[in-house]
């Protein structure tokens, strides 16, 4: 009889610990999932797979978070898919960070402008505060950053225009050759030391307006 108490304790232990290191593991999964159940998120990250890729629950230790990234998007879906992935959920607030897969596929600057303006604009009529997130650099890639830099500036002047915040991640993660190796797991995709660089100044945004 003691023999079998000791396996149950054991057996539930080891139930026990396995159960918290998948909830560890999967802890963003789980509470994105909390927060489609619960709706009308406050925030939504909408972009494209380097949004997609953030742990952002986690990151922003908020559970009013969601994940609206998009991989392999580019600013005529974000524009497209806007009224469903955003504007019909009601978010006080959505930081925007595209422009990268557009530069990839060889867009235009002036419709890659163009959608990003639209999106801003519905965003604003719909009385939904947009921060924008500048587009980061790739690594050592002087032709997409050059159009970064067009692309950039654009929206910084539109901003300005409209007093709106923006957020310049590459003041952090990146050089004169673009994004540095220490922040990057490929060519364009970010690690975790830079995820919590951009949690650190989405979380300053957030103080700033008090949501």
């Amino acid at each position: 009889m003691k023999r079998w108490l000791i396996i149950s304790l054991v057996f539930n232990a080891i139930l026990i610990i396995s159960i918290s290191v998948f909830a560890f593991i999967y802890r963003d999964k789980i509470m994105q999932r909390f927060v489609q159940f619960k709706g009308n998120p406050a925030i939504i990250m909408y972009g494209n797979s380097i949004t997609a890729q953030g742990k952002w629950t986690a990151l922003l230790d908020r559970t009013d978070v969601l994940n609206g990234g998009l991989p392999g998007m580019t600013t005529y879906h974000f524009l497209q898919l806007l009224q469903t992935h955003v504007i019909d959920l009601h978010p006080k607030i959505c930081f925007v960070k595209g422009g990268i897969n557009d530069i990839i596929v060889g867009v235009s600057q002036a419709k890659m402008q163009g959608f990003y303006e639209a999106i801003l604009d519905k965003l604003l009529a719909s009385n939904i505060i947009p921060v924008v997130t500048l587009t980061v650099y790739e690594q050592n890639d002087p032709i997409s950053k050059t159009e970064v830099d067009l692309l950039n500036q654009f929206l910084i002047k539109y901003c300005e225009e409209h007093r709106l915040t923006y957020i310049d991640l590459n003041r952090f993660i990146s050089d004169s050759t673009g994004l540095k190796a220490e922040f990057a797991v490929d060519k364009t995709h970010l690690n975790e030391k830079a995820y919590e660089i951009w949690a650190r100044q989405i979380k300053s945004v957030l103080k700033e307006k008090g949501i």
